[in-house]
């Protein structure tokens, strides 16, 4: 029961099918030792119901299962595509695209160099045409068809193109 709330934990997370989770789990190149796993997330089997128990123990199940490589290995490119082929309408579709691949990288960062891990190449980001005079010192890494862009340092803030020419 576990396992079933954590994979479908995952797939909405990261809005991928449990069969795809169930696949990368399977395909994974680290095999998951699931009796191991729930044994050293017990600790997150607390709360006040048999509810809240189980699906504080899920979360801590997603998270051991999104830190296997061999899962991540098959996750990533999947989420690394929907954002080559973000569509330009909504730049908050784009971050938070980028924040779903941050956030499975994070859990093993030594194994992930640069987002370029799946194919992506961070200052190349899909794009409307960014103005070439904008203000000094900003770098914008994408911007949508009404103007909104990416930018910051870690390309996590959101602005209008008209407050950066």
């Amino acid at each position: 029961m576990v396992i079933d709330k954590a994979i479908k934990r995952i797939a909405n997370d990261y809005d991928l099918t449990t069969e795809t989770v169930q696949k990368a789990i399977e395909s994974s190149r680290f095999p998951l030792d699931f009796d191991k796993l729930i044994e050293e997330g017990s600790f997150c089997y607390r709360g006040s119901d048999e509810e809240t128990k189980t699906d504080n123990a899920s979360i801590c199940l997603a998270a051991k299962i999104l830190a296997n490589k061999g899962v991540q290995e098959y996750i990533l490119p999947i989420v690394c595509d929907r954002i080559k082929a973000w569509n330009h309408e909504n730049i908050e579709d784009l971050l938070a695209l980028l924040k779903k691949i941050t956030s499975i990288m994070e859990l093993n960062p030594e194994d992930h160099p640069p987002i370029d891990t799946c194919g992506l190449d961070i200052n190349h980001l899909p794009s409307e045409d960014i103005p070439k005079h904008i203000r000094h010192g900003c770098k914008i890494w994408a911007m949508d068809k009404k103007g909104m862009c990416l930018v910051g340092s870690d390309a996590n803030e959101l602005i209008h193109i008209n407050k950066l020419v």
